[in-house]
C-alpha cells in the first residue's frame, strides 16, 4: 500500500519522537545508576563529611626549607678537552681557573681537587683551590691549601701573596705583611702584590709605608684604579685631603664607572666632606650595584650605610650595615671590624 505524502510526514515525525523518548529514558537510567553507586561508596579523601565526633584541632604542618639550587656549571673552552682527557691534571688546573674567571668557585674547587688527586705534588692546584675556597668563604681550608702549596714550592710568589692577603683580612697584620713582602721579593713585576701589601700596612696604621707601596704599584701600572684609590685613602688618613682628592680624580678619569673609584669618592665625601652627602649616597649606590663579589659589595654597602648614618637616616643605616655584615661574615665572624662598629653606632642612634 502506498502512503500519501501526509501519511509519510506523520510516520517520520513519529520516528523522531520515538528516538527522543528512548534517549531520554537511557540518560535518566544512567544518571540514577551513578547516584546509587556513589551513595554506596565511602567518601574520597577530598570530599567533606559531617563530623561524627567532637572536632580536634588542626595541626599545621611545619614548612620545610627549600634548598638553594646550585647553578649549572658555566661552559669553558676546556670542557671538550677535559671530557677527552679526564685524568690530565693540567687541563683540570686550567679549567679551574676558567671557572674562577666566570665567578663559579664551587666548580673550580672540584677541578682543582681533581687535579690534586691526579698529582699530589702540583703546588699550583693547591694554590688555585685556596683561591676558590677564599671566595667560597671557607678560609680555614683556604689557608691550609696556601701553606701546602708553599710546602711544595716555597718560591711560589702567588701563594705567599694569597696567604698574606687572607691573614690581613683576618686581622693578623704582622704575619700578613711578612708574607706579602716575600711575595713582592719573589715577583717584582706584579702591581697586585704591592697593592695588597699597602692595604695591610694601612690596616696596621703605617700609612707612610703604604703610600710607598701604592706608588710602586703605580710605577708598574700607571692606570691602576685600585692603587690610586688606596693611596687616596692613605692620604686622607693623614689629613692630606687635597692629595687624596687628586688621586681619586685620577682614578675616575681612568675608569669613571669603576665601582672601586665610585666608592672611593663616596668614602671621602662621607668621612671628610659632609656637605657632599647627597653625592656620596648616589656614588655609593652605583658602586654597590657594580660590585663583583660579596666582599666588594660589603665594603660598598658599608660606605652607603655610613652615609645614611651621617644623614641621620638611622633605620636605613642599620638595614644597610646589617646587609654588609652578612656579606662580610666568614666562618661566623664579620671580617671588617669597621662594619660592626658602625652598625652598633647606628643602632644606638636609632
Amino acid at each position: 500500500m502506498q502512503l500519501t505524502r501526509s501519511q509519510q510526514i506523520v510516520v517520520v515525525v513519529l520516528g523522531v519522537l520515538t528516538l527522543a523518548v528512548y534517549g531520554l529514558l537511557v540518560g535518566t537510567i544512567a544518571h540514577n545508576s551513578r547516584q546509587v553507586s556513589q551513595a554506596s561508596l565511602p567518601p574520597t579523601p577530598t570530599e567533606a563529611t559531617e563530623p561524627t565526633s567532637t572536632p580536634t584541632s588542626t595541626v599545621t604542618p611545619t614548612p620545610t626549607a627549600t634548598p638553594t639550587p646550585i647553578p649549572p656549571a658555566p661552559q669553558t673552552r676546556y670542557d671538550l678537552q677535559v671530557a677527552d682527557e679526564p685524568k690530565n691534571p693540567t687541563l683540570r688546573l686550567r679549567r679551574g681557573y676558567a671557572y674562577m674567571a666566570l665567578d663559579a668557585p664551587i666548580y673550580a674547587i672540584e677541578d682543582f681537587s681533581a687535579a690534586i688527586k691526579l698529582d699530589t705534588t702540583l703546588a699550583e692546584a693547591y694554590l688555585g683551590r685556596g683561591e676558590a675556597l677564599f671566595y667560597a668563604k671557607e678560609w680555614t681550608r683556604a689557608l691550609d691549601d696556601f701553606e701546602e702549596a708553599l710546602a711544595l714550592n716555597p718560591e711560589l710568589a702567588d701563594a705567599h701573596a694569597w696567604r698574606g692577603y687572607l691573614l690581613s683580612a683576618k686581622g693578623k697584620q704582622g704575619p700578613a705583611i711578612e708574607a706579602l713582602r716575600q711575595a713582592t721579593e719573589l715577583d717584582k713585576a706584579d702591581p697586585w702584590k704591592y697593592i695588597r701589601l699597602a692595604q695591610a700596612l694601612v690596616r696596621k696604621g703605617d700609612t707612610d709605608e703604604a703610600k710607598i707601596e701604592y706608588t710602586t704599584a703605580l710605577a708598574l701600572d700607571e692606570r691602576s684604579v685600585d692603587a690610586y684609590v688606596g693611596r687616596a685613602m692613605a692620604y686622607a688618613e693623614e689629613g692630606e685631603l687635597d692629595a687624596a682628592q687628586a688621586d681619586l680624580y685620577s682614578a675616575l678619569d681612568i675608569a669613571p664607572y669603576e665601582p672601586a673609584a665610585l666608592n672611593g669618592q663616596a668614602w671621602l665625601y662621607a668621612w671628610y666632606q659632609n656637605a657632599r652627602l647627597g653625592d656620596a649616597e648616589r656614588l655609593a649606590q652605583r658602586a654597590v650595584a657594580g660590585a663583583e663579589d660579596d666582599f666588594e659589595k660589603a665594603r660598598y654597602l658599608h660606605t652607603l650605610g655610613w652615609v645614611y648614618h651621617q644623614q641621620e637616616r638611622y633605620e636605613e643605616a642599620v638595614v644597610t650595615l646589617e646587609k654588609a655584615a652578612t656579606l662580610a661574615t666568614v666562618e661566623g665572624e664579620v671580617i671588617y671590624d669597621e662594619i660592626t662598629e658602625h652598625l652598633e653606632e647606628a643602632k644606638e642612634a636609632q
